[in-house]
């Protein structure tokens, strides 16, 4: 196609976090001239519902405590502060957008306990809150690939689509996703490769803890129609169990349902002691879940898992766990900018908040709040850039994301699911730097390689034998 265009913002995501920044611009910033571009399905139309603070023995600082605990030392406080107080005021926002969040008969928000929370906290709209938050936004991405962005003398210029048209602007805002498709096993769609973090790295930006992968402990791989299905975790809450091949339960008695990187390590462990079941899973067991609350509750799992069993007392998944949340990514300040002028990102793509593990309903938030603010953000910056540039100043451009050969993802995701699992060792993590430095050079390559790198680094830095250990794999 070619040419050159300008606009003032361009967001390049068409996702919540992507949609939520163009709301916030046009509401804001109205003159400004904002472009969204998506280059194909995210997570967001899967996001159920995310969290908010609601239940009387709830509060924005019990959330951050709860945040923080699950972040084990990694997060973020500063962005953590952020969205819990931001979290009831966006509720409201979207109330006042006309979504109806589900309640019980007295009227209160019917809540639901996500893994590792100290309350119910997760507020829905049946089982659908992602697909109508991106209606009641009603942004309409344009369907294209950015391939590169453009720089001038160091502050973002624009950028350059995968059909050769250039667009001029002011700034950027990466809300793309994360990189959970690297992985051959994860849950989501392999579009989610990572080109966000590409841009912002070679653009200048800092990318922050990549080796912190959340794995979704329960993605089915048994019946087949359902691969790669996660199923939810909540009903654990409700009746459901997890059992090995001798139906011994993986969960004590009376016990909490814990977070979610200590769940996916018992059924890792289990697997790899030889007690899963047939699929190679462990069972995700329904017959003790009492069917008329969880259609209630879950009307569009319902349907879906209904076609699998004559009733809920024979219903039953082979889970294991999954590459899911990419907690790493780009480091952002609390309003959303990075350390390169013009650049700004929001979404599954930063790197700084979650930490260790995330929070079930925190992502759902999260994209909502971070796409808000740098929406805002970069509307600030937009409109006090003058027009032009200093004469003689010359664009770069960064990589070239789409020159990754499309052969080399099944081999890049192979190595991943290898070495870069729950359960961790070093002689692994070497071999997959090792397998990872015989496949051709390409941008998705490098982010894999530097994925293993950190994980490496924080696994040595763990066992005391310290970070120079990993910068060469042997």
């Amino acid at each position: 196609m070619g040419g050159v265009n300008r606009c003032d913002v361009l967001i390049v995501g068409g996702g919540l976090a992507g949609c939520s920044a163009a709301a916030e611009l046009a509401e804001r910033f109205p003159r400004l001239a904002v472009r969204v571009v998506d280059a194909g399905r995210g997570a967001s139309s899967e996001v159920m519902g995310f969290s908010a603070p609601v239940e009387q023995e709830d509060s924005p600082e019990r959330f951050f405590d709860d945040t923080l605990r699950n972040a084990n030392g990694e997060g973020d406080p500063c962005l953590a502060r952020v969205l819990a107080d931001r979290a009831l005021p966006e509720l409201h926002r979207l109330e006042a957008l006309g979504i109806a969040f589900d309640r019980t008969p007295d009227g209160a928000y019917d809540t639901l306990r996500a893994a590792g929370t100290s309350c119910p906290r997760v507020v829905h709209c049946g089982t659908s809150t992602g697909r109508e938050v991106l209606r009641r936004l009603g942004v309409t991405p344009e369907r294209r690939r950015v391939s590169a962005l453009l720089l001038r003398e160091g502050r973002v210029a624009g950028a350059r689509f995968a059909d050769d048209e250039t667009v001029h602007c002011s700034a950027v805002l990466l809300a793309g996703g994360g990189f959970a498709g690297l992985w051959r096993f994860s849950s989501w769609n392999k579009l989610l490769r990572g080109d966000a973090l590409l841009f912002a790295r070679s653009a200048g930006a800092a990318l922050d803890g990549l080796g912190l992968v959340q794995y979704e402990p329960t993605v089915t791989v048994y019946p087949e129609a359902l691969c790669g299905f996660p199923v939810i975790t909540t009903v654990l809450n409700a009746g459901a169990r997890l059992l090995d091949r001798e139906g011994n339960s993986l969960l004590a008695p009376g016990e909490p349902v814990p977070c979610k990187r200590e769940l996916a390590r018992r059924i890792a462990e289990a697997l790899a002691a030889g007690r899963g079941w047939e699929h190679g899973g462990i069972r995700y067991d329904f017959s003790g879940v009492d069917e008329a609350e969880f259609a209630r509750k879950y009307p569009g799992y319902y349907r879906k898992f209904r076609r699998f069993a004559r009733s809920f007392r024979e219903l039953f998944f082979e889970v294991k766990p999954g590459a899911h949340t990419t907690l790493g990514g780009i480091r952002i300040e609390p309003d959303g900018s990075t350390a390169v002028p013009g650049l700004f990102a929001a979404g599954e793509c930063i790197g700084n908040l979650h930490g260790c593990d995330r929070l079930g309903g925190n992502a759902g938030l999260e994209v909502l709040v971070f796409g808000r603010i740098a929406g805002a953000s970069a509307g600030r910056f937009a409109a006090a850039q003058p027009t032009g540039y200093p004469a003689g100043a010359a664009t770069v451009e960064t990589m070239d994301v789409t020159a990754t050969p499309p052969e080399l993802f099944p081999a890049i995701g192979a190595i991943l699911d290898r070495s870069c699992g729950v359960l961790r060792s070093e002689r692994a993590l070497r071999e997959g730097l090792r397998a990872l430095a015989k496949l051709p050079v390409s941008p998705h390559g490098e982010l894999a390689r530097l994925t293993l790198e950190d994980a490496l680094t924080r696994l040595l830095r763990q066992s005391g034998a310290g970070a120079d250990a990993a910068e060469t794999p042997e």
